[in-house]
């Protein structure tokens, strides 16, 4: 168990899609467990809420980053509402409990300690292990049946998809990199772009994962090349 001042939080919200976040789904739950945790403390303080918008299978996670150098940071604990929210990835929360530098509350399991934790994660791991082989044993039933499964289109609307996010993402490289040699973190430059009233592709707002996508899906050489060919 890290040393921890009592009663420092870092709270970690997590949404699997943008129209999750956008719309609120998932969020107001969270944030309802995590209020009736907090308030069973002893004058609670909460240094930060940080949303994050990213699947919970993913190990390229920015946002959970920030919020574990938080806690090192300031000593706090780092709460979600359910062992899922913080990680699907059992390698990653096995890596996160073992942190002897971070403290981790479950506001669903108020009491449990890491072991624990780490046991809800193996358990739902397993669980959807079982979904995921019934799912795949009914769909090759169904296959054989002669049922078309998928979308037959699918590979051209994946390629458009890809096209347009190539595209979205040159459009904003030029800003985003010039931002990032700066030194500024993906929050600071989805502060930056949003503050400016710029929309993402589908039209929300940015998050720290769709600054990492740009800088992933464009090289540097790119954006500055860009740069000079508006600068002329």
């Amino acid at each position: 168990m890290a040393t921890v001042t009592e009663g420092k939080f870092v709270v970690l919200l997590r949404v699997s899609t943008k129209k999750q976040g956008a719309d609120g789904l998932g969020v107001a739950a969270q944030r309802r467990d995590i209020e009736l945790f907090l308030k069973q403390q002893e004058a609670p303080v909460v240094l930060a809420e940080l949303l994050e918008v990213e699947s919970g299978a993913a190990t390229d996670r920015p946002v959970l980053d920030e919020a574990l150098a938080l806690c090192r940071k300031h000593k706090a604990t780092l709460l979600v509402q359910k062992v899922d929210r913080l990680t699907r990835d059992l390698e990653m929360l096995a890596k996160i409990l073992k942190d002897k530098q971070v403290a981790v509350k479950v506001a669903q399991l108020p009491n449990a300690d890491n072991f624990q934790l780490h046991l809800f994660g193996c358990l739902a791991d397993q669980e959807r292990e079982f979904i995921s082989t019934r799912t795949k044993a009914a769909l090759a039933v169904a296959k054989a049946r002669g049922v078309q499964l998928g979308n037959p289109r699918l590979a051209e609307m994946n390629k458009t998809r890809k096209r347009q996010a190539r595209q979205f993402a040159e459009q904003h490289s030029s800003l985003v990199w010039s931002l990032h040699g700066k030194g500024k973190t993906h929050r600071e430059i989805c502060s930056v772009l949003n503050d400016a009233g710029m929309k993402t592709s589908g039209g929300g707002i940015f998050y720290p994962i769709t600054i990492t996508r740009i800088l992933r899906r464009t090289s540097h050489s790119e954006a500055t090349d860009a740069a000079s060919v508006m600068a002329a």
